[in-house]
C-alpha cells in the first residue's frame, strides 16, 4: 500500500540539490499520504514513515516507527 512513498522519497534522495524537483516531488507525496489516509490507513504511522523514508540511515526514526507498529499489534 505505501510503495508508492517508497519510490517518491527514493527521487526526492537522488534530486536533493535540484529545488525545483524536490518541490514537485514532495506534492506528489503530499497527495499520496491524503490518498492513503482517506482509504483509511493510520495517519500517525503514514507520519512516521515518511520521516523514516526522508533519511533512511537516521536509526531513530526507524525505531520510533517500529515500537509504534508494535503498539498497533498490541492493541
Amino acid at each position: 500500500m505505501t510503495g508508492k512513498l517508497y519510490s517518491l522519497y527514493w527521487f526526492i534522495r537522488y534530486y536533493r540539490r535540484n529545488r525545483p524537483v524536490k518541490r514537485r516531488y514532495y506534492r506528489y507525496v503530499a497527495k499520496e499520504k491524503k490518498r492513503l489516509i482517506a482509504l483509511g490507513a493510520d495517519a500517525e504511522e503514514i507520519r512516521l514513515l515518511c520521516r523514516h523514508l526522508a533519511n533512511p540511515r537516521n536509526e531513530r526514526t526507524e525505531a520510533r516507527l517500529e515500537a509504534y507498529r508494535k503498539t498497533l499489534k498490541a492493541s
